[in-house]
């Protein structure tokens, strides 16, 4: 499936946006700064890293990613315990590695109170799959995996 579902698509007769955008997040991320200004202050692509917050070190655009639905993609951190009836959900993400052309690792992460921090739960998705992207912030994310 890929592009918002399209099952006919033919993803080597056109280009998919999202793969563009979050190479370019993850090349800001890489980057730390850049002298850039934009005119949209909560576009993906706003250098330098930071730009979409108050002046300070940061080493992460934070993402959501919408599903052909318009829903947020979420991640459950799995339980295998026999009677587990809760799952932590997450829908923020950190771009991790890209693989290939649109094949990207991702690192859920949340805020806990001002503060983002990783979790240990990371996820690879073909970007095709997904019909928005949405940068919430950038951020200094603790990447020591919290438990």
């Amino acid at each position: 499936m890929s592009c918002c579902g399209k099952k006919d698509f033919d993803s080597s007769s056109f280009d998919h946006c999202l793969c563009d955008v979050v190479k370019a997040v993850k090349h800001i991320q890489d980057a730390g700064t850049d002298d850039f200004c934009d005119d949209c202050p909560t576009s993906c692509f706003t250098k330098p890293l930071g730009g979409l917050g108050s002046p300070t070190a940061f080493n992460t655009r934070v993402i959501n990613l919408l599903t052909k639905t318009g829903d947020p993609f979420k991640v459950h951190k799995p339980n295998c315990e026999k009677d587990a009836t809760t799952y932590p959900t997450f829908t923020c993400f950190r771009v991790e590695k890209i693989i290939g052309d649109c094949c990207v690792m991702l690192r859920a992460v949340f805020k806990e109170g001002y503060t983002w921090k990783a979790t240990g739960l990371c996820v690879t998705v073909d970007i095709r799959c997904f019909c928005g992207i949405i940068c919430v912030a950038d951020a200094f994310v603790d990447l020591c995996p919290y438990d």
